[in-house]
């Protein structure tokens, strides 16, 4: 039902751009290629819809090089519509207005009537369109697999003395059931591996759905290798659709287990290196509705003293403002993920800009309260639209140093 409601809507976009193209250049070879690209949105949109839901019923959710492509192209027309939709819409609001002012009595004018579509507003709305279009198909093209490894050196006057340089690599949101190349995805590791992390640690979303999801990559993530080890908690996905949370977390943790990582379920553990230790700290998921609430940081820090140099892997950032904060426990560092940066956006010195910052006051990057750290990973893989712009995939590269 919900596809039909999303087709209708679709459909009723596209019968209206149908229509403005057709009066913006009337009966021109523009006009016909305008029509064109309308029945062709309409094809392309239908397939994707038949195909993603043909996915979800048969519960094969891994998505292949095709579907990727499909959901791809049908993405970027939605949002070029909109600008279409933007444009044409303003030229009619301007057509009915100057309709209405010959109508009152004192405009002056002899007739009354609707004026034709300009053909400079229809090529205006063309090329503006245009522009989105092409980027969003650029980041499905060459963007998704377009790994980035972020350094973040950070500083702390109470790091214990041997963790003095010690490297931490954090991915996040691998979203497995949305790859379409695995030697793609074996590159990346590789490029984790480079970065001779001392440990290794994973925030959530290692499915969209479906814990089968991830058995195809799990030797993939086995090769990885740590000294002091590699450790996981779950994010929203992780709980699954159509079952028990429960059921498919259970299912998950075979795969995740098999591929070498430790799962922290609201415990903790000590990472020990030459007599010091630091504490690393687990929570499942926490987020604001509808996402779960199961998280829980009080549990986690069973046994923990309060001096204790501390990092926690917490998948949803939300958490951090809502409840790491707030506790007396001085968290040194808060690992998360969850937002991908919305995959797409702008991140230069000038300008840092995200449609997540409109949901999410922590969307990426490193943030500080009160001597407290959060760092929001942007995710390994996609989920949605099969692609990034301007926010790279993420493999971050944590140096802890003493001061």
């Amino acid at each position: 039902m919900a596809f039909f409601i999303i087709f209708l809507i679709f459909g009723s976009i596209e019968a209206y751009l149908f229509y403005a193209f057709r009066s913006a250049f009337s009966d021109t070879i523009w006009a016909k290629a305008g029509m064109a690209y309308v029945v062709l949105s309409i094809i392309i949109f239908g397939i994707t819809i038949w195909k993603v839901s043909t996915m979800f019923r048969t519960g094969d959710t891994n998505a292949d090089l095709t579907t990727n492509l499909l959901m791809g192209v049908s993405f970027a027309i939605f949002i070029s519509n909109f600008v279409l939709i933007a444009v044409f819409f303003a030229e009619d609001v301007y057509r009915i207005l100057n309709y209405l002012w010959q109508l009152l009595p004192f405009s002056k004018s002899e007739t009354s009537a609707f004026t034709s579509r300009r053909k400079f507003i229809g090529t205006t709305a063309t090329l503006l369109a245009a522009v989105p279009f092409s980027a969003l198909i650029y980041g499905v093209l060459k963007g998704r697999y377009n790994y980035k490894v972020f350094p973040v050196p950070l500083s702390f006057k109470d790091l214990p003395k041997a963790f003095d340089g010690f490297k931490i690599v954090q991915i996040s949101d691998v979203h497995s059931g949305s790859f379409d190349n695995i030697e793609e995805v074996k590159r990346a590791v590789g490029i984790i591996q480079a970065q001779k992390p001392d440990l290794i640690v994973f925030t959530g979303d290692w499915v969209n759905s479906f814990a089968e999801e991830l058995k195809p990559y799990v030797d993939i993530f086995k090769s990885l290798e740590a000294p002091f080890g590699k450790y996981a908690v779950w994010g929203n996905h992780d709980y699954g659709r159509r079952q028990s949370g429960r059921e498919n977390i259970e299912n998950l943790r075979v795969h995740v287990t098999e591929a070498g990582f430790t799962i922290l379920e609201n415990e903790n553990t000590k990472i020990e290196k030459n007599g010091e230790f630091i504490q690393l700290l687990g929570v499942e998921n926490w987020g604001k509705p509808p996402f779960p609430q199961i998280g829980d940081l009080q549990k986690a820090k069973l046994n923990i003293a309060k001096d204790d140099f501390s990092i926690l892997l917490s998948h949803d950032p939300t958490h951090w403002d809502a409840k790491v904060l707030p506790d007396e426990q001085h968290i040194h560092l808060t690992l998360s993920g969850h937002t991908h940066g919305a995959q797409i956006g702008i991140e230069a010195k000038w300008l840092r800009w995200s449609p997540s910052k409109y949901v999410y006051n922590r969307w990426a990057g490193i943030y500080e309260e009160a001597g407290q750290y959060l760092y929001v990973n942007r995710g390994f893989g996609f989920l949605g639209y099969p692609g990034r712009l301007g926010i790279n995939p993420e493999i971050t590269a944590i140096e802890l140093k003493r001061t």
